[in-house]
């Protein structure tokens, strides 16, 4: 070793280690890197001074730059000196003192070991931990495990094979006598050794089920000395267990979940301890959900969690608190579990605590209401009402807090309920313009957000309140706090929206205020005023319409073009948000920008979400506390989240763009495709979807640009495709099909089974007929919930068993956008579907069994019903089986699923080619009380109209005319499902052609129906049907 370059690195490192001001740090860090780490001679040098310096931090930093160069150098040193330095290290670090040290060398020794090891080299260094571990000299014990715990990161496969002599060590050093430090590391160690273990593996899975009590004494010993550091490190070990196949905690699982809420619960302890506990609970509603079921610990968990959210919160909203995160809990159970499980224990504390003296418990009330619709919207849905007469009585409130928490949850509830809470809108639009001018700045906020999500809702309602709740956003918007301001102009642009053409008196004052916010620059509260105004644009030009907006489209897309040029993602968002409407509003016309947006769209679709993460990291040394853990250069997590927000907003506008502008945007779509596609493996699962929904967009405006023949059902395809929709589905549909196989988030599987049948509907068979087999296989494992996204969170069969008939509303949705998409195969396939129905048929009928909740049943009976028409004349083989259970369904006392069982039986008698009518009487007493209803829920009249007209349509003589016509004309005309007009006009004109006598007395009845009918431009005719009304 050259002693003086070793003295000189040494009085570099002293510098750097005490350099107090960024210019020496960056200057010392350069002549570091330029003049000394460059060489392999930095290797002994640097060990050299982590083993003899006598100041720790000069060791400390030593040690860590060691690490670093090892993985450059090693290979480079001769046999020799690499023996007498694995020599020295394993010396230096039993004889140092400080903790810090003795860590930054143990993870030199595992880097070593990544190199050695492999090539059969330190064959004695196991050996060597094992003795340490045995050691009667409590800090040997604490560097034997420590260094074990290491070589988990860079040889876990060789220690992998050491698991039963690791077992037998970790068994006695996670009850060590007179180490914490020891027992931490240990439990940290066997996280490790979990991943390791197969389910499949019994002895593993069994010994290691056997340690966690004694893990949980550990954590229990953390929490007693308030030893949060080592509490975190313990939790994060349990939390890691829970995501793994193996059921390793299962044994303990309900002695876990009864200590994490008696830690949560308990206000004695330190806070954050708190929070550790309620983390746990949450990564547990997560992950194992089909745990909870089984155990039926999930009513009690809830009763537990309630009284939380009724404690004190942080002023700073990004703060965690154990209310915070009690709720959270309740949030991941709303939207993890079938909402019967949830949502009525969660309602009836809601119930008690606003009957509450104490205000912190109808905040919680509030709060936990807010949280838990996301998962139970379906569920509470005819208990809208009631519900917002609650909230009422929150927003009432004499308690600031409450109304806060009553606004939150009324926005909450908006934004899922949206038309059943609007319809309320002359309760809620008083309380709201009340808190508009609370005194209290955060209420209005929470009052601004609410009013903003009912907005859009509001419909022809709207006119009433425009003129008083323009002036107040105006006033807000002028003389708000600058947090206040940006809501006031997003609620503005919703009024707008709302508005349409009634936003028309107000359309210059706020376009002259919106480009003035445009134009801002200053610190992150002005950006994102600016930010918002960009995106209110948008909403404003749409509401105004291409001509009353082009003269301002100049000024406002350089200003928007400006704003892409602030380094700040947020700016960009706002920006692709803007291009994505105004390409909307201008369509063609908006070409012209796309040469400057394109380029744009491109950078940020290919960004490095790493780089941008070590970018947004301050300049400085590093941190002397922590440097010892800067072991993960190569992490996944190491993400800038920003940059992927981003990402979906420009995925979303690429889509967007190409659909307005068409062959405006042609020369950029190979590039930006070939960035969507590689976006499909993107870590977020928003930015996933959102690439999904954008590939399908392309494709659908590559076949509206060619306007081909309108496709024909049936395999081979009949109407061939233009080469470019044919490419871009060749792009698109493998690695879509790819992704769909390893996807595990439900929304993503959702919105692909909700493309594809869109895409179906536009483009036909072409799109699929190439991999016909690979969807069906996918759509049956959701229908068998094998698919990934199902599977996820349970951890054998047992837990997926539990409650089968019973399903969150997430799960719910995918089902549900599976049958669409199967209904949709039928259409596109025609007789060809036969062979891929015989494999769904027996899962889509099983979702009709009495135990599913009624959206399951309507869901398979209206897919079926789909299917049926479909599918024409190839639907006959089945009828015999089809036909009862779509009366079966008419028989539901819920008019979904008898809505959907009228149009099936009458959707299988028009297509199957069989005499049906000897069932006309059967089905014509089914169908009268749905006749007869005086409201139309869920179309339930239109579609019982459709299968009179069926039943007629196929077999007027069968059908006894004088009694069924007075109804069946009283039902019309159809309401809301407009496609049964189709065979309802069709019907009428047969009578009238065919059975004049017989319709001849209900004359009076039916010529105003048919009159309204005409006049209307939502009634459906066909072409025949039309023309022959049109000459009465």
């Amino acid at each position: 070793m050259d002693n003086q370059f070793a003295s000189s690195l040494q009085d570099l490192l002293q510098k750097l280690a005490f350099a107090s001001d960024t210019e020496t740090i960056k200057a010392v860090t350069a002549t570091l890197n330029q003049q000394y780490y460059c060489s392999a001679a930095c290797v002994p040098a640097l060990l050299a001074i982590s083993t003899e310096n006598q100041q720790w931090q000069i060791r400390q930093l030593a040690a860590v730059e060691l690490r670093k160069r090892i993985s450059t150098f090693w290979e480079e040193i001769d046999d020799n000196s690499q023996q007498q330095m694995r020599v020295a290290i394993l010396k230096a670090i039993v004889d140092e003192t400080n903790d810090l040290t003795r860590h930054g060398l143990a993870r030199v020794i595992s880097t070593i070991a990544k190199s050695d090891i492999p090539n059969k080299k330190w064959e004695d260094l196991i050996q060597f931990l094992y003795s340490c571990c045995q050691s009667a000299t409590a800090t040997h014990r604490e560097i034997g495990v420590y260094v074990l715990d290491s070589l988990f990161e860079t040889i876990a496969d060789t220690m992998g094979a050491h698991l039963q002599h690791l077992f037998e060590l970790f068994a006695v050093l996670i009850t060590d006598p007179e180490s914490l430090t020891v027992q931490v590391t240990t439990l940290e160690a066997l996280g490790k050794v979990a991943e390791f273990i197969e389910p499949e593996d019994r002895v593993g899975v069994t010994t290691f089920q056997g340690l966690v009590p004694a893990m949980v004494q550990v954590l229990e010993k953390c929490l007693a000395t308030d030893n949060e550091d080592s509490a975190s490190r313990c939790f994060d070990v349990f939390n890691s267990l829970l995501i793994l196949e193996a059921p390793l905690l299962n044994r303990h699982f309900g002695e876990l979940i009864e200590f994490s809420i008696n830690v949560g619960s308990n206000e004695d302890l330190d806070e954050n301890l708190r929070i550790m506990a309620l983390n746990f609970l949450v990564w547990t509603a997560t992950y194992k959900r089909g745990r909870l079921q089984k155990l039926k610990i999930v009513k009690p968990l809830i009763e537990k969690m309630m009284p939380i959210t009724a404690q004190e919160d942080p002023e700073d909203v990004d703060d965690d608190s154990p209310s915070r995160v009690a709720l959270r809990v309740l949030n991941v159970l709303s939207t993890s579990l079938p909402p019967q499980h949830v949502f009525p224990t969660v309602i009836s504390h809601v119930l008690q605590y606003m009957q509450s003296a104490e205000p912190m418990f109808r905040k919680g009330a509030m709060l936990s209401l807010a949280i838990i619709i996301e998962g139970c919207v379906d569920y509470t849905r005819e208990q809208a009402g009631d519900i917002v007469t609650l909230i009422c009585a929150g927003m009432s409130d004499p308690d600031t807090r409450v109304r806060r928490a009553s606004c939150m949850a009324l926005g909450c509830i908006a934004d899922e309920l949206d038309d059943e809470v609007a319809s309320h809108h002359e309760k809620l639009m008083p309380l709201i313009f009340n808190l508009m001018s609370d005194s209290n700045e955060a209420t209005v906020k929470y009052a601004l957000n609410a009013l903003d999500c009912i907005l859009e809702s509001l419909g022809d309602n709207i006119a009433r309140y425009l003129p008083q709740l323009m002036e107040r956003l105006v006033v807000l918007l002028d003389t708000g706090a600058m947090d206040v301001k940006p809501i006031a102009l997003s609620a503005i642009g919703s009024a707008a929206h709302s508005s349409g053409e009634g936003f028309a008196p107000y359309f210059g004052e706020v376009i002259a205020r919106i480009k003035q916010a445009m134009a801002l620059t200053g610190d992150d509260d002005t950006l994102a005023l600016r930010g918002v105004a960009t995106d209110t644009a948008g909403a404003i030009a749409e509401a105004a319409g291409r001509e009353a907006f082009r003269p301002h489209l100049e000024e406002t897309m350089r200003l928007a073009i400006e704003g892409m040029d602030i380094p700040s993602s947020g700016m960009r968002e706002s920006g692709y948000c803007y291009f994505g409407v105004m390409s909307r509003v201008f369509e063609a016309e908006f070409s012209q920008y796309l040469g400057y947006i394109a380029p744009h769209l491109l950078d940020t679709l290919r960004m490095d979400e790493t780089a941008a993460f070590e970018q947004d990291l301050d300049d400085g040394s590093e941190d002397m506390e922590n440097a010892d853990d800067d072991d993960d250069e190569d992490s996944p997590f190491k993400v800038n989240t920003a940059v992927a927000d981003e990402k979906e907003v420009a995925a979303d506008a690429a889509g967007e763009l190409f659909a307005s502008t068409g062959a405006g945007f042609l020369p950029y779509v190979e590039d930006v495709a070939k960035e969507l596609v590689n976006l499909l493996d993107h870590y977020s699962e928003t930015v996933r979807k959102s690439a999904v929904v954008s590939l399908f967009t392309f494709i659908r405006t590559f076949n509206k640009i060619a306007a081909p023949e309108p496709w024909k059902a049936g395999v081979p395809v009949r109407v061939p495709i233009n080469d470019n929709t044919a490419a871009m589905i060749k792009l698109v549909l493998p690695a879509v099909v790819e992704m769909w196989g390893e996807e595990d988030d439900k929304m993503v599987v959702t919105q692909i089974c909700v493309e594809l049948r869109s895409i179906m509907k536009d483009v036909g068979p072409a799109v699929t007929v190439d991999y016909a087999q690979d969807i069906s296989n996918h759509l049956l494992e959701i229908f068998e919930k094998k698919a990934v996204c199902q599977t996820a969170d349970y951890d054998d069969e047992d837990d997926l068993e539990q409650d089968e008939d019973e399903l969150a509303e997430l799960d719910s949705l995918l089902i549900g956008a599976t049958a669409d998409c199967v209904a949709e195969f039928a259409e596109v396939f025609g007789d060809a579907f036969e062979t891929i129905l015989d494999a769904f048929l027996p899962h889509i009928t099983g979702y009709m069994k009495p135990s599913f909740a009624v959206s399951e049943r309507a869901m398979a009976v209206g897919c079926l019903a789909e299917i049926t028409k479909n599918m024409g004349p190839g639907i006959t083989k089945y009828a015999e089986a089809l036909f009862p259970m779509f009366m079966a369904a008419l028989g539901d006392e819920h008019a979904e699923v008898r809505s959907n069982g009228a149009f099936g039986v009458g959707a299988l008698i028009e297509s199957a080619t069989i005499d049906a009518s000897p069932y006309f009487g059967d089905v014509l007493k089914a169908l009268y009380p749905l006749i007869k209803r005086s409201d139309n829920l869920n179309n339930i009249k239109d579609n019982a109209a459709g299968c009179v007209a069926r039943l007629i349509l196929e077999n007027a003589d069968a059908v006894p005319l004088s009694d069924v016509l007075p109804a069946w004309i009283g039902a019309l005309p159809i309401r809301g499902d407009h496609l049964e007009d189709l065979p309802v006009y069709d019907a009428v004109c047969h009578l009238l052609k065919n059975k004049r006598a017989d319709i001849e007395p209900f004359m009076p009845m039916l010529m105003p129906v048919l009159k309204q009918a005409m006049e209307s431009s939502d009634t459906l005719f066909s072409d025949e049907s039309r023309q022959y009304l049109a000459s009465l």
